[in-house]
């Protein structure tokens, strides 16, 4: 979107405590978040994953009504209060179940993300449908992508976003409190690398796992990450949203003062990566090259 490479604005996250199937009540606590974050100034909202209704092995037609109201209050509160947000929540589209994060912006829905990385520890594969496109939207706010928690650890998906010059990734999650600190490096790690603001969003709270019912215990520590790695906003375990200055200008110096983009060596990638994946829809083991242990020359 033209002229919005310059532009500086406050970006927030609401971690909370996401009810499993009381959609009525975690909507009351986001209404409530946002409309303090918007009294300090903030533009920008992300929610975290399965924020309507948490995780569900099966939701019924009424799981999925419930949840689709709460997306449109949500829709009609960004209208009125002139502000974008961004949080998953369960889909049903013939017959399938998907995990799908939309951007909301003025009363508008400008982009639709369907998880693409199912968490099989938790069995997530056994119940959910992967999405297979990323999202990639110009807004009034730069150029933003989104991904869905485990999505953070596969790079091969936020790389992407770096060739397509998002200058900020939206990231909603429910990650638990038992690998914290994956959470904290691996956002950090994909600002750095895609030199990009990285929003996280983690709730808090305690939930019986999909897989087996045993408590995952979720620590929130939702973070801003700016385009140097830098933590410009971290939270505990508290319920309230945090808010960091946004400036897009950042990600346009950084392309300056590390010019990855240009250095890149594309034609040596193909020649690593296409043998590894041509002709198989499964990715195959790539062959270690021998190394020659001869004696080195010494030149005098």
């Amino acid at each position: 979107m033209p002229g919005s490479e310059t532009k500086t604005y406050h970006a927030a996250c609401l971690q909370f405590n996401v009810e499993r199937g009381e959609t009525e009540r975690n909507l009351a606590t986001v209404t409530a978040g946002i409309r303090a974050a918007a009294e300090d100034g903030a533009e920008l909202m992300v929610l975290p994953e399965m924020w309507t209704t948490s995780f569900l092995k099966e939701p019924t037609e009424d799981d999925i009504r419930r949840s689709n109201a709460a997306e449109h209050a949500l829709l009609e509160l960004s209208k009125e209060l002139k502000m974008m947000v961004i949080g998953s929540a369960p889909e049903v589209s013939d017959g399938r179940y998907f995990n799908r994060a939309r951007i909301f912006d003025c009363g508008e829905v400008l982009g639709t993300y369907r998880k693409i990385h199912m968490f099989s520890p938790n069995a997530e594969d056994r119940y959910m449908t992967p999405g297979s496109q990323p999202l990639v939207v110009d807004t009034r706010l730069g150029r933003i992508g989104v991904v869905i928690c485990y999505d953070i650890r596969f790079p091969e998906l936020t790389r992407y976003y770096f060739h397509c010059g998002v200058q900020v990734l939206a990231v909603p999650a429910q990650w638990p409190e038992a690998r914290a600190d994956h959470w904290r490096t691996l956002i950090r790690a994909r600002a750095i690398e895609n030199q990009s603001y990285v929003i996280g969003c983690n709730r808090i709270g305690t939930e019986g796992a999909l897989r087996n019912d045993d408590n995952f215990v979720f620590p929130g520590d939702s973070r801003i990450i700016d385009p140097m790695g830098d933590v410009i906003a971290a939270a505990n375990g508290d319920d309230q949203p945090i808010i960091a200055e946004i400036s897009l200008r950042r990600c346009q110096s950084m392309h300056r003062i590390l010019p990855v983009h240009e250095d890149r060596q594309p034609d040596a990638y193909r020649n690593i990566w296409l043998p590894i994946w041509s002709n198989s829809d499964e990715p195959k083991t790539p062959t270690i090259p021998t190394i020659d242990k001869a004696t080195p020359t010494t030149k005098t």
